[in-house]
């Protein structure tokens, strides 16, 4: 089983844009992203996210590109949510989840080491960090990055 976290694509200021949605230099890295991720026949379940616009956006280019038709926002996904209760509540299949800064990161180190501050992985906009289970055990399978596509 794999869970895929993602933060979402780069978004414009807010400044630019008070809702912030994706620039396009930040859609066109989702959908190298999800490209790649298409041509190396990823399937996912289902696609969360924290239902802020870049991340719905995000998610949005993701199920295209991967024709994942369950979409949804989920709770517990903001900035600064509880990662403890958000780890609890992850789903035993193979879903992507697309969130933001430092809770990713933080959600992250907790599965691997139990310890949220770990700082075991470094998100950049578009990444995905793929953390797979055995057992009880969790470990980082791979990391895509929007510069390796």
């Amino acid at each position: 089983m794999a869970y895929y976290f993602v933060q979402h694509g780069l978004a414009l200021s807010k400044d630019q844009d008070p809702a912030r949605r994706l620039s396009p230099e930040g859609e066109s890295a989702v959908m190298r992203v999800a490209t790649h991720l298409r041509q190396h026949n990823i399937s996912l379940s289902g696609i969360f996210h924290s239902g802020k616009t870049r991340a719905h956006q995000t998610a949005l280019l993701f199920s295209q590109q991967l024709a994942v038709d369950n979409v949804s926002e989920l709770t517990g996904m903001n900035p600064s949510d509880d990662v403890a209760d958000f780890a609890s509540a992850l789903q035993d299949n193979d879903n992507m989840y697309i969130g933001h800064l430092p809770h990713l990161e933080r959600v992250v180190s907790y599965l691997i080491t139990g310890n949220e501050n770990a700082a075991v992985v470094k998100f950049t906009n578009a990444a995905v960090v793929c953390i797979k289970q055995v057992e009880s055990e969790f470990y980082i399978d791979w990391v895509l990055s929007p510069a390796i596509c």
